[in-house]
C-alpha cells in the first residue's frame, strides 16, 4: 500500500455536480447564479473537515450532450474548468476543488440533481427501475 501524501483523502470528499446542483442548469451557458443554500452549504462540509469537490461533465474530452459523442479540445475543457472556479472563487469557495482529471472521482458521498439511491436491499432495483420509468414518463402501473 502506497504512503498516504495527503494529496488525496477520498473518504473526506464530498462530490458535488455542477449544473443543476451547484448552479441552476443552463448548459451550454455559464450561469453563476447558485442555487439556494448551495454556499452556505459548501462551508458547512468544509467546517466540518470534508472536502466539496466540484465535477462535471463539462470537464469530460468528449462532448455528450450532441447525438455522437465527439471530442473536445483540452483548451475547452480547460475554459469550463477556469469558469466554474471563477464563479467558486468569487463567492469566497476557494477551497472547493475541481476534479481535473479523466473518470469519475472517488468520493464518500455524490450530490448530483439526477441521481437515484442504490440501497443494496433485496428489491432495490426493482425500486430504482420504477422510479427511472417515473421520471421518464413511462411507468405503467399495469407492469409494476
Amino acid at each position: 500500500m502506497a504512503p498516504d501524501t495527503g494529496e488525496f483523502r477520498s473518504k473526506n470528499y464530498v462530490i458535488v455536480d455542477w449544473d443543476g446542483t451547484a448552479v441552476k442548469s443552463a448548459w451550454p451557458e455559464q450561469t453563476y447564479e447558485f442555487m439556494p443554500g448551495f454556499v452556505e452549504a459548501m462551508w458547512r462540509l468544509h467546517q466540518a473537515g470534508l472536502q466539496p469537490v466540484i465535477e462535471s461533465s463539462r470537464f469530460n474530452p468528449n462532448d455528450f450532450f450532441t447525438q455522437v459523442p465527439t471530442p473536445r479540445s483540452e483548451a475547452q475543457a480547460a475554459a469550463e474548468r477556469q469558469y466554474v472556479r471563477h464563479a467558486l472563487d468569487s463567492a469566497g469557495l476557494t477551497f472547493v476543488k475541481i476534479h481535473e482529471q479523466i473518470g469519475k472521482p472517488t468520493g464518500m458521498v455524490y450530490i448530483d440533481d439526477k441521481g437515484e439511491r442504490y440501497t443494496g436491499t433485496k428489491r432495490a432495483w426493482e425500486s430504482l427501475v420504477d422510479k427511472v420509468l417515473i421520471r421518464h414518463g413511462m411507468f405503467d402501473k399495469e407492469v409494476a
